[in-house]
Protein backbone atom coordinates (compact mmCIF):
# COMPACT_ATOMS: atom_id res chain seq x y z
CA UNK A 1 0.00 0.00 0.00
CA UNK A 2 1.39 3.38 -0.98
CA UNK A 3 1.16 5.67 2.02
CA UNK A 4 1.49 9.40 2.46
CA UNK A 5 -0.10 12.34 4.23
CA UNK A 6 -3.40 13.09 2.55
CA UNK A 7 -4.98 14.61 5.68
CA UNK A 8 -5.48 18.04 4.07
CA UNK A 9 -7.16 16.48 1.04
CA UNK A 10 -9.42 14.39 3.31
CA UNK A 11 -11.50 17.38 4.40
CA UNK A 12 -12.24 18.16 0.75
CA UNK A 13 -12.98 14.44 0.20
CA UNK A 14 -15.63 14.61 2.96
CA UNK A 15 -17.16 17.72 1.38
CA UNK A 16 -17.37 15.98 -2.01
CA UNK A 17 -18.85 12.83 -0.43
CA UNK A 18 -21.76 14.84 0.90
CA UNK A 19 -22.74 15.61 -2.71
CA UNK A 20 -23.89 12.00 -3.21
CA UNK A 21 -27.51 11.36 -2.30
CA UNK A 22 -27.11 8.63 0.35
CA UNK A 23 -23.87 9.96 1.81
CA UNK A 24 -25.24 13.48 1.69
CA UNK A 25 -28.22 12.54 3.84
CA UNK A 26 -26.12 10.70 6.42
CA UNK A 27 -23.15 13.10 6.52
CA UNK A 28 -25.08 16.37 6.38
CA UNK A 29 -24.03 18.43 9.39
CA UNK A 30 -20.94 16.34 10.18
CA UNK A 31 -18.34 18.58 11.83
CA UNK A 32 -14.77 17.44 11.28
CA UNK A 33 -12.84 18.21 14.46
CA UNK A 34 -9.45 16.68 13.62
CA UNK A 35 -7.79 14.86 10.75
CA UNK A 36 -4.40 13.18 10.94
CA UNK A 37 -2.85 10.40 8.91
CA UNK A 38 -5.08 7.37 9.63
CA UNK A 39 -7.37 9.21 12.05
CA UNK A 40 -10.56 11.25 11.73
CA UNK A 41 -12.43 12.73 14.71
CA UNK A 42 -15.75 14.46 14.27
CA UNK A 43 -18.95 15.45 16.00
CA UNK A 44 -22.49 15.17 14.73
CA UNK A 45 -25.90 16.36 15.87
CA UNK A 46 -28.40 13.72 14.77
CA UNK A 47 -31.01 15.38 12.54
CA UNK A 48 -34.73 14.55 12.78
CA UNK A 49 -34.82 13.06 9.28
CA UNK A 50 -32.38 10.31 10.36
CA UNK A 51 -34.55 9.08 13.23
CA UNK A 52 -37.47 6.68 13.52
CA UNK A 53 -40.95 7.45 14.91
CA UNK A 54 -39.59 7.15 18.48
CA UNK A 55 -36.75 9.59 17.78
CA UNK A 56 -34.01 6.93 17.70
CA UNK A 57 -31.14 7.34 15.25
CA UNK A 58 -31.71 4.88 12.39
CA UNK A 59 -29.22 2.00 12.18
CA UNK A 60 -28.94 2.38 8.41
CA UNK A 61 -28.01 6.06 8.76
CA UNK A 62 -25.38 5.13 11.35
CA UNK A 63 -23.99 2.49 8.98
CA UNK A 64 -23.60 4.98 6.11
CA UNK A 65 -21.90 7.50 8.40
CA UNK A 66 -19.57 4.82 9.81
CA UNK A 67 -18.61 3.68 6.29
CA UNK A 68 -17.85 7.28 5.32
CA UNK A 69 -15.75 7.87 8.43
CA UNK A 70 -13.77 4.66 7.85
CA UNK A 71 -13.15 5.65 4.24
CA UNK A 72 -11.99 9.10 5.36
CA UNK A 73 -9.48 7.61 7.81
CA UNK A 74 -8.03 5.30 5.15
CA UNK A 75 -8.06 8.03 2.50
CA UNK A 76 -6.09 10.31 4.85
CA UNK A 77 -3.12 7.94 4.59
CA UNK A 78 -3.48 6.53 1.07
CA UNK A 79 -5.31 9.01 -1.15
CA UNK A 80 -6.50 5.98 -3.13
CA UNK A 81 -9.79 4.55 -4.35
CA UNK A 82 -11.51 2.55 -1.61
CA UNK A 83 -13.89 -0.37 -1.40
CA UNK A 84 -15.39 -1.82 1.77
CA UNK A 85 -14.89 -5.58 1.82
CA UNK A 86 -15.86 -6.55 5.37
CA UNK A 87 -18.01 -4.67 7.82
CA UNK A 88 -19.49 -5.31 11.25
CA UNK A 89 -21.34 -3.15 13.74
CA UNK A 90 -21.88 -3.71 17.47
CA UNK A 91 -24.68 -1.63 18.99
CA UNK A 92 -24.50 -0.70 22.68
CA UNK A 93 -27.14 1.99 23.20
CA UNK A 94 -29.50 4.26 21.30
CA UNK A 95 -28.98 7.87 20.37
CA UNK A 96 -31.84 10.28 19.80
CA UNK A 97 -32.58 12.98 17.27
CA UNK A 98 -30.93 16.31 18.19
CA UNK A 99 -28.41 14.52 20.42
CA UNK A 100 -24.72 15.22 19.76
CA UNK A 101 -22.31 12.33 19.28
CA UNK A 102 -18.54 12.09 18.88
CA UNK A 103 -17.12 9.85 16.19
CA UNK A 104 -13.58 8.53 15.91
CA UNK A 105 -12.28 6.48 12.99
CA UNK A 106 -8.80 5.06 13.42
CA UNK A 107 -6.81 2.85 11.06
CA UNK A 108 -5.86 -0.05 13.33
CA UNK A 109 -3.77 -2.09 10.91
CA UNK A 110 -2.92 -2.87 7.35
CA UNK A 111 -1.88 -5.85 5.28
CA UNK A 112 -0.98 -5.50 1.62
CA UNK A 113 -3.67 -3.33 0.03
CA UNK A 114 -6.07 -3.86 2.95
CA UNK A 115 -6.66 -1.49 5.85
CA UNK A 116 -8.54 -2.26 9.07
CA UNK A 117 -10.47 0.58 10.69
CA UNK A 118 -12.21 0.83 14.06
CA UNK A 119 -14.96 3.43 14.31
CA UNK A 120 -16.41 4.39 17.69
CA UNK A 121 -19.46 6.58 18.27
CA UNK A 122 -20.13 7.92 21.78
CA UNK A 123 -22.68 10.33 23.22
CA UNK A 124 -21.02 13.68 23.79
CA UNK A 125 -23.04 14.39 26.94
CA UNK A 126 -21.84 11.40 28.98
CA UNK A 127 -19.36 9.39 26.87
CA UNK A 128 -21.74 6.42 26.63
CA UNK A 129 -20.80 4.11 23.75
CA UNK A 130 -23.48 3.95 21.04
CA UNK A 131 -21.87 1.77 18.36
CA UNK A 132 -18.51 0.35 17.35
CA UNK A 133 -17.79 -0.50 13.74
CA UNK A 134 -14.98 -2.71 12.49
CA UNK A 135 -14.23 -2.46 8.82
CA UNK A 136 -11.73 -3.74 6.26
CA UNK A 137 -11.18 -1.65 3.15
CA UNK A 138 -9.31 -2.42 -0.06
CA UNK A 139 -7.16 0.39 -1.39
CA UNK A 140 -6.43 0.85 -5.09
CA UNK A 141 -3.87 3.57 -5.72
CA UNK A 142 -5.01 6.32 -8.04
CA UNK A 143 -2.97 6.14 -11.22
CA UNK A 144 -1.49 9.49 -12.00
CA UNK A 145 -0.37 10.33 -15.55
CA UNK A 146 3.36 10.00 -16.10
CA UNK A 147 4.81 13.23 -17.44
CA UNK A 148 7.21 12.92 -20.32
CA UNK A 149 6.21 9.41 -21.42
CA UNK A 150 5.24 9.27 -25.04
CA UNK A 151 3.59 6.40 -26.86
CA UNK A 152 5.04 7.57 -30.19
Amino acid sequence: MIKGDYSKLTKKWFQNSSNFELDGLALQGLKIDRIEVGLVKSSFVIPDHLSDKDGNWLAGAMAVLIDGMAAGAVFSMTGGNLATIDYSLSFYSTAKANEEVEIEANVAGEKGNLASVIITIKKKSNGEKVVVGKQWMHVTPIKRPQAGKSKL
